[in-house]
């Protein structure tokens, strides 16, 4: 109680004076007596006493204090109820009408990808690009090598750079030859992962830039269907991984599919070191693409490059990849 209004005030005083109280100022008395204003006195004609001065100020610091201190202990106890929530349920709600849950951790969404390939039925769609660890090559192909027994479709859209990971090729292998089929792209693509057209795992881009401290999982019959039209999109344009990369001579063209993709992402406005990291080369592989570019075209630099690949003659190979 910051301020007393009319008729506490009306009331404290009748009480400071050792007056009778009416019987309908009890709900008055009530707020104060909780203020720590007055005391109960048998010997008082209204069966009150207001407290000493003295001893207010110290009474009302001493009740904020005990309510900060609860307060404080409340504020302390809700991470601790959160992580009983959590691991219950690695999924929480973060927005939206239900369509989509939030996924909070790398280990929780490990966790929802597992559960959701051991539930498939019929077909499981993967796009992954940029490199992964062995760790997690190993955990994912045990899983989708259970998924190819049962009898579900796997397809899986790797970035073209994974060719040069053993334990992809690895992968690859042992999983081709039990049924599972896969395709390279060398361009940046998203990540997603597609069960039975029902359920679909999306990177988080709800800041307009990826995070990869989650995922959403999205049960939307609509926007599944939509995901996995756009994969299949993606699939088309990508290479069989036992075919053989297609190189400048056998395409008769003055680009190789990676300078598309560096170009391409050079004019969105990154640089080399985040085009490499996108793409899962090093930066030394995408440096070189440039350079052998630079020699073919006869130019001195990458902002020549670009100008070309704005003019007619890049034009044309720009359309290389809708064919």
């Amino acid at each position: 109680m910051s301020r007393l209004t009319g008729a506490e005030v009306y009331v404290y005083g009748q009480i400071a004076e050792g007056l009778a109280i009416a019987d309908d100022a009890q709900p008055t008395i009530e707020r104060l007596r909780e203020a720590g204003l007055i005391l109960q006195d048998p010997f008082q004609p209204s069966g009150w006493v207001a407290v000493p001065f003295g001893e207010v100020e110290t009474r009302l610091r001493e009740i904020v204090q005990q309510q900060l201190e609860l307060t404080t202990q409340q504020l302390a106890e809700i991470p601790l109820l959160v992580e009983q929530l959590r691991a219950c349920h690695p999924m929480r709600a973060r927005g939206g009408d239900g369509i989509a849950q939030w996924v909070d951790g790398k280990e929780a969404v490990n966790a929802a990808i597992a559960l959701a390939v051991d539930s498939a039925r019929h077909e499981l769609l993967t796009a992954q690009p940029g490199p992964r660890p062995k760790r997690v090559i190993s955990l994912s192909t045990d899983r989708d090598k259970d998924a190819v027994e049962r009898g579900v479709v796997v397809r899986t859209l790797y970035s073209a750079s994974s060719r040069s990971n053993p334990a992809a090729v690895e992968r690859v292998n042992l999983l081709t030859a039990a049924g599972a089929a896969f395709r390279t792209l060398p361009r940046a693509f998203m990540r997603l992962i597609m069960v039975d057209r029902e359920i679909a795992i999306i990177e988080d881009h709800a800041d307009g830039r990826p995070s990869f401290e989650g995922a959403y999982l999205v049960r939307d019959r609509a926007v599944c269907g939509f995901f996995a039209a756009a994969f299949e999109i993606e699939w088309r344009l990508g290479l069989d991984w036992h075919s053989e990369e297609p190189t400048t001579q056998q395409r008769s063209t003055v680009t190789t599919p990676l300078q598309r993709t560096i170009l391409r992402e050079l004019c969105a406005g990154k640089d080399q070191q985040q085009i490499a990291k996108i793409l899962g080369y090093s930066a030394k592989t995408v440096n070189t693409a440039l350079s052998d570019l630079r020699t073919r075209l006869g130019v001195a630099t990458v902002y020549q490059v670009v100008a070309w690949w704005a003019g007619p003659e890049g034009a044309a190979e720009q359309a290389i990849d809708q064919l």
